[in-house]
């Protein structure tokens, strides 16, 4: 694994994100240190169910836990690190031609969905270059998108919580972190980043795996899991039924779970498909 250039590319990337987000989260923790133990508190436990959860999706748990490992530091620390910069710079480009108002309603809608999609579902192709084998097809892509989203969603909702306070004056530090962490875990977490990513990933499982079917029908497949990603990340941020958690966030749940039962089904045929490529081969 170490021989192959994702690999470093993997690890650059989370050692450069990691960098990035200790020098931004560090800090605000030093100052703010009951808002970080309350965000720890949280956070913690919610990282270590979400891997239990998606670590057992078969393809998943097949695999050395190492890999699942991967997934969840390429979320939290490389696709943090991207989208933290990638998205200070779009957002700025977009005050700077279309004005303050608009950036400020819509900017989050247009840049994060292109930002952090393709910095996170980066997560899955570079494992799926590192191990051609991993990504076996879209309910691996699935269960290891939804461990980067997962990895993404924990780091960010512990920024968030330091946003919150620094907002609000940083007056009533207890208070304004309980209910970040309230907004962000209890009423989003079910279908936050991980939901988004897992869509993403089935896509990119189905381009990298299936490789019995024509490369036309994968690449469609690959690039429509990306777009509904996107989609999904652009309804939840977008400005339309503000404070409708659940009637924004239940569609999300519904399109993450349809994709789960597809894949599902899609992998009782991985067996005569490879069976089938094999002969391809032979011939």
């Amino acid at each position: 694994m170490t021989g192959r250039p994702a690999f470093w590319v993997w690890a650059v990337g989370c050692a450069l994100g990691a960098y990035t987000t200790l020098i931004t989260i560090v800090p605000q923790a030093g100052v703010f240190s009951s808002g970080a133990l309350i965000g720890l508190v949280v956070l913690v436990p919610l990282l270590l169910v979400g891997f239990w959860l998606f670590h057992r999706i078969r393809p998943v748990r097949s695999h050395p836990v190492r890999y699942a490992l991967m997934a969840v530091a390429w979320g939290g620390f490389g696709a943090f690190g991207v989208a933290f910069a990638a998205n200070t710079a779009f957002l700025s480009l977009l005050r700077k031609t279309v004005g303050l108002e608009f950036a400020d309603r819509w900017g989050n809608m247009i840049v994060a969905p292109i930002d952090e999609e393709l910095a996170k579902v980066a997560g899955v192709a570079l494992l799926a270059l590192m191990v051609p084998h991993l990504i076996s097809g879209p309910l691996a892509g699935f269960g290891y998108g939804a461990l980067v989203g997962l990895g993404f969603q924990v780091v960010e909702d512990f920024l968030y919580v330091f946003n919150t306070i620094t907002a609000a004056g940083g007056v009533h530090e207890v208070s304004d972190s309980l209910s970040s962490l309230f907004v962000r875990v209890a009423l989003s977490a079910w279908w936050s980043h991980w939901a988004m990513t897992a869509v993403s990933g089935a896509g990119l499982g189905y381009l990298f795996g299936r490789v019995c079917r024509p490369m036309p029908r994968r690449v469609l497949v690959g690039a429509g899991g990306l777009a509904l990603a996107m989609l999904m990340h652009a309804w939840w941020d977008s400005p339309a039924l503000a404070g409708a958690f659940l009637i924004k966030g239940l569609p999300l749940l519904l399109v993450a779970l349809i994709v789960f039962l597809l894949a599902r089904h899609n992998e009782r045929h991985r067996v005569p498909c490879t069976a089938q490529a094999e002969v391809q081969e032979a011939a």
